[in-house]
């Protein structure tokens, strides 16, 4: 089962982005676009600590839990990786992955550049992709606009961007998001070459 399974781990999609680069935005086309050509297409659900923002929902967005249940599930390996984000656990569930590889799935995985780094390392066939922003000052621009972040929180943001984008290089495909019908192709191109020509 395990190397069969070694054979699907290039249907392991790796996206990463800054915050505000588009990512998410991008993600929901390419599952859009799944659904009308009937493609098996799974986004990967992360457990997290934080809490939840206005409009999103247990189960779709992330599975929200208190610390305890989350140190639970570290003990029990059940993270691929989990880490600290702007103060917040995070973790990539590993049974949840690894059930819908084995059913044929492209699985979407959407992850901070340092999770991504640790799934490659179990994972080293996957697909990463690294999505930028035209410029960091068009990525302040975004996150302002999208009013969900105070000023204090807008400025970490920008800053760990920085930092982000100096790693795109370790990713083997990398986009950069000027415009979101070119990023999309160019995500679906990659996602789905066989299907493409």
């Amino acid at each position: 089962m395990h190397k069969t399974l070694n054979n699907k781990h290039e249907n392991l999609v790796i996206i990463t982005a800054p915050s505000g680069a588009g990512k998410t935005t991008l993600i929901k086309n390419i599952l859009d676009h799944a659904n009308s050509q009937d493609h098996k297409v799974f986004l990967s659900i992360s457990h997290t600590t934080r809490q939840p923002r206005e409009g999103e929902e247990n189960g779709k967005d992330y599975f929200f839990m208190d610390e305890n249940k989350f140190n639970e599930n570290i003990a029990s390996n059940e993270y691929i990786e989990h880490a600290v984000v702007h103060g917040n656990l995070y973790g990539t569930p590993r049974s949840q992955i690894d059930n819908y590889l084995a059913e044929d799935y492209k699985v979407l995985l959407e992850i901070d550049w340092q999770g991504a780094v640790s799934v490659l390392e179990q994972y080293p066939n996957a697909t990463s992709i690294f999505i930028s922003p035209p410029s960091i000052e068009e990525l302040r621009t975004r996150l302002e606009k999208r009013g969900l972040d105070s000023q204090e929180v807008i400025e970490k943001r920008v800053q760990g961007a920085k930092l982000e984008m100096e790693k795109a290089a370790q990713f083997r495909h990398q986009i950069t998001n000027i415009s979101l019908d070119i990023a999309t192709k160019n995500l679906l191109n990659i996602i789905f070459r066989e299907n493409h020509g």
